[in-house]
Order: structure tokens, then C-alpha cells, then sequence
């Protein structure tokens, strides 16, 4: 069965910009959602397109859309084995987006009943379907972060709760992941169990100013490796979104940096931003399948 294109999902009168003709269809696809836990995750606008397209047009597409991602898809690759993939938010092109890849995924798998095996992006990553019960899970490399003193003393004044260490994947448009556990290879004390990351006030201005990475903040809830749980929020005003309502590629970092401290292969991540998202995964071999 196919799934229901919707060609007005951003407002109640047409946008103009579905009248060109580059468009062919457009909808609307969420992930990362969990009703039994009262979290929204996320959604994307999903534009396929003709050719000739320009990027140009595309940013004016996603600044009129209310959705944290744009992505964009040409017709004639969608129904191959290798598809090309572009995502935009309101300010800017996004480099790496999880959750608008999977969102693009499932709405494929719902329209054709089919999804490409490979979406490559601009910069040539490759994001790897898996399909299982007709739902898409993303499979990718895993990037490793290193303890950084200077990432820890760069965001000391960003954030309300002391950071108790700071990993950075690099100095500039990668990821750096703060801590707010005593220590990773501890066990965490009932204090900081009962700490609550929405209740973690960040500084964005100090942020965009102090540092060049998109900020994880994260905290460790309860370690068991049949049912570790984790919560993170996610912080990019640098890249024009000051926070990501549900962040697949935070993944990546992520999981390697659980499974060096702790030795875990697999948690449940909630990442605790208004809309709240349920993300699980499993980490094997440098790399990490999220779905």
C-alpha cells in the first residue's frame, strides 16, 4: 500500500513554491517517536525533484517550511540502488542528517515500497539502509572522540551545571560531547541519577561565540548492559539551529565513546528536548545502526 503524499504539509494555503515545476511531490515523514513514553521525536519535509533544481531554491523551500530538515531527493535516482540526499534547515545546508535520512527512507518504503540501499551526501558520506518489518534503519561509521581540556574550558560559562569532561571528534565542524557524570567508569551516585538534562540552562550566545563544534550534552541514567538508558540534548547555533529536536547522527559519537567507557554495545538514548525522542541503537565494528 502506498503511503498518502501530502502536497500541503507546511501551510494551510499552498505555497507558492509547489507550483514550480522542478517539483514533483512532497510529504512530510516522523521519526524517533515513542507514544508509550510521550515523545514526539521528529519530522522532516521529504521534496522529490526533477531536474534542475538549484540549491538556491532548495534553501528558499526550507526556509519556508517549519520542519527542522528539508530533504531533498531527485526522482530518478529513488528507485536505485544509490540515491544522492541534500538537507536544509531554515539558515542553511545541513552536512549530516540522521533523522531526515531515515525519514526519507521510510517514506520510500511507504510511496514505492522500496528505498535505496546507500544515500550519499555532498561532502561523499555514505548512510546505509537496513530494512527490517518494512521500517529503515541507518547504519554509520562510528566517529571516535578524544578527551579534549580545551573543549571543557572553551564551554565552561555555556552551561548552568559543571561539565565533568568534554570529548571532541575535532576543533571545528565536528562534535564535542560533554559529560555531567562524576566519571564515565564509575558508577554514577543518586545525585547526578536524579539530575535532569531539561533542566540544563545553556548560554547560545557564549556557545556560538566560545566554540566550533555542535555540543552533545549527556548524562548516564541508569547502567545495565541488557537495558542502559542515556540522556543527551543536542546543541548546533552555530550551524543555525540553537537546539535539534532529535539528532540521529549524535549516534555516531556517541556510541563509541558508551562502549569505550562502559564496554556497552547497545542503549536506549532519550534525547530530552521539548518534543523529546527515543533513539536506539547497537554498535559493532566501527560501526552504529540506529533505528
Amino acid at each position: 500500500m502506498q503511503a498518502k503524499v501530502n502536497t500541503l504539509c507546511l501551510a494551510k494555503r499552498k505555497p507558492k513554491w509547489l507550483t514550480l515545476r522542478f517539483i514533483e511531490l512532497t510529504s512530510t515523514e516522523s521519526v524517533f517517536y515513542s507514544p508509550a513514553h510521550n515523545l514526539k521525536g521528529s519530522s522532516a519535509l521529504i521534496v522529490i525533484y526533477k531536474n534542475g533544481l538549484t540549491s538556491k531554491t532548495m534553501q528558499y523551500i526550507a526556509s519556508q517550511s517549519t520542519y527542522p530538515a528539508a530533504v531533498f531527493l531527485n526522482q530518478n535516482e529513488i528507485a536505485k540502488r544509490h540515491c544522492n540526499i541534500r538537507w536544509f534547515n531554515q539558515t542553511s545546508e545541513i552536512k549530516r542528517c540522521g533523522h531526515g535520512t531515515l525519514a526519507a527512507a521510510n517514506f520510500l518504503i511507504g510511496y514505492l515500497g522500496y528505498c535505496p540501499e546507500v544515500f550519499t551526501s555532498m561532502s561523499n558520506e555514505r548512510f546505509t539502509i537496513r530494512v527490517k518489518k518494512q521500517r529503515a534503519q541507518l547504519l554509520l561509521k562510528s566517529i571516535e572522540p578524544k578527551k579534549s581540556e580545551l573543549a571543557e574550558g572553551e564551554l565552561k560559562s555555556v552551561f548552568s551545571s559543571a561539565i565533568k569532561a568534554a570529548y571532541s571528534t575535532g576543533d571545528k565542524n565536528g562534535y564535542t560531547v560533554v559529560l555531567f557524570n562524576e566519571e564515565f567508569n564509575k558508577k554514577p551516585d543518586k545525585e547526578v541519577e536524579k539530575d535532569d538534562l531539561k533542566s540544563l540552562h545553556v548560554d547560545f550566545n557564549a556557545l556560538n561565540k566560545l566554540h566550533k563544534n555542535a555540543v552533545i550534552a549527556l548524562s548516564i541514567k541508569n547502567i545495565d548492559k541488557k537495558n542502559t538508558i542515556a540522556h543527551f540534548r543536542y546543541f548546533a547555533p552555530q550551524f543555525g539551529v540553537n537546539e535539534d529536536s532529535a539528532t540521529g547522527s549524535a549516534v555516531s559519537v556517541i556510541a563509541p565513546l558508551l562502549f569505550r567507557l562502559y564496554g556497552l554495545n547497545k542503549a536506549k538514548l532519550i534525547q530530552q528536548s521539548n518534543n523529546g525522542a527515543l533513539l536506539n541503537y547497537e554498535f559493532n565494528n566501527a560501526k552504529v545502526v540506529i533505528y
